[in-house]
């Protein structure tokens, strides 16, 4: 909540990585590893689909990801991968002046998956975690992603911009990428990623896409028992 709350000039991608280990160290939190990678390492990974959100602002896009190794040596990580958009001006595709202050929130999902392998660490869960937070600005300058740009994913998909404010899926699509090698038995993805979402169900639910029918009833359980519930949503 902190994070989230907390200015776009006092909170930048690097600085959100800074944050990461000031709480790991006040905390002394055990069987943490923490990696933070800025651009030279997303574009020896190809990865230009993050690259080309972040090309807008003059802050440094960061990649950082956190291991929790709480169980078996050989047991296959739960992954949490967030939206770290510290803010998003919509780019190019700018949005309204008009409420654009709370878009300094749009990290969020990098927030509550960062929030998560802690929490697991600071009660010692038997089990292993990994989260990926995607950081960057979405920002419109000169050499800002353009409507009708085409960028290419790590894996070599050719992704078409038609909204440079559909930053999200693009800065998402290059860390899910990443998040593989980590073979995750859940990989679960947390986002701000769209306004339909709230016109679909409002301020206190949580939208949930997920193909795992048995996921998708823990996930609603534990939702129920944080009030923080969430409501499963279509995907065929």
């Amino acid at each position: 909540e902190q994070l989230v709350n907390m200015p776009a000039n006092y909170l930048t991608p690097t600085k959100f990585g800074d944050y990461v280990k000031i709480f790991a160290d006040e905390y002394k939190l055990p069987n943490i590893e923490i990696d933070i990678k800025g651009r030279d390492f997303l574009e020896k990974e190809n990865m230009g689909s993050f690259l080309g959100v972040a090309k807008g602002s003059a802050q440094e896009p960061q990649l950082i990801t956190i291991t929790y190794k709480g169980g078996d040596k050989d047991e296959n990580p739960t992954v949490f991968v967030g939206k770290g958009l510290t803010f998003d001006s919509g780019g190019i595709s700018i949005k309204p002046s008009n409420g654009m202050e709370a878009m300094k929130g749009d990290m969020a999902g990098a927030a509550s998956a960062i929030a998560a392998v802690f929490y697991a660490a600071m009660v010692g869960l038997k089990t292993n975690v990994v989260s990926i937070a995607a950081c960057c600005e979405n920002m419109p300058s000169g050499n800002a992603l353009k409507p009708g740009d085409v960028l290419k994913a790590m894996n070599g998909t050719t992704i078409e911009v038609i909204d440079t404010d559909a930053e999200g899926r693009l800065v998402l699509a290059d860390a899910l990428l990443y998040a593989q090698k980590f073979e995750g038995r859940y990989t679960i993805d947390l986002a701000t990623l769209t306004g339909a979402c709230i016109v679909a169900l409002g301020h206190n639910h949580t939208g949930m896409f997920t193909h795992d029918k048995k996921l998708a009833k823990k996930l609603t359980k534990a939702g129920l028992k944080a009030k923080d519930p969430v409501w499963q949503l279509p995907l065929d």
